[in-house]
């Protein structure tokens, strides 16, 4: 049941995005861009996201609920940006779900083996970054990121 909720879940998702170019030029448009917080949040709780779902598939459950302790402060901030910048609680509980369900899409359509593989570099990443880390990867990553549309450019 819960895989049936995934892909209906990924597949709602995908079909309400034309493309990054569009939606970009769509949401500059509308005044739906990310300020640099905005931008910092979405990159740190998909980082989040990723090293949750990889610590689950790869047995590896301590390296994220230490992450999380240790990043307890900066995941709430970024919670409260992302709340912020998507208009409520309720905006910010579906993009979350949408975007955990994707990456577990992702992730189910590799062979566990390789996945796990793949993801060491991620897992040893999550298990080693404190606030100061965390917060300077996830600007980096939001500086990086040309799929969104930021505010000011």
């Amino acid at each position: 049941m819960k895989k049936i909720v995934l892909v209906a879940a990924l597949l709602a998702g995908f079909a309400a995005q034309p493309g990054w170019a569009a939606e970009k030029a769509k949401a500059t448009a509308k005044g739906n861009c990310y300020s640099s917080s905005a931008a910092e949040a979405d990159a740190g709780l998909r980082f989040m996201t990723e090293l949750g779902i990889a610590s689950n598939a790869c047995t590896s459950v301590g390296i994220y609920a230490d992450f999380r302790v240790r990043n307890r402060d900066a995941i709430f901030g970024y919670q409260k940006a992302m709340i912020a910048h998507l208009h409520g609680a309720a905006a910010f509980d579906k993009w979350n779900t949408v975007l955990a369900n994707q990456m577990a899409q992702r992730q189910s359509s590799v062979v566990p083996v390789q996945f796990c593989e793949q993801s060491a570099a991620l897992l040893k990443q999550g298990s080693t970054l404190d606030a100061k880390g965390f917060r300077a990867y996830a600007a980096a990553q939001a500086a990086a990121n040309t799929q969104i549309a930021k505010c000011g450019k």
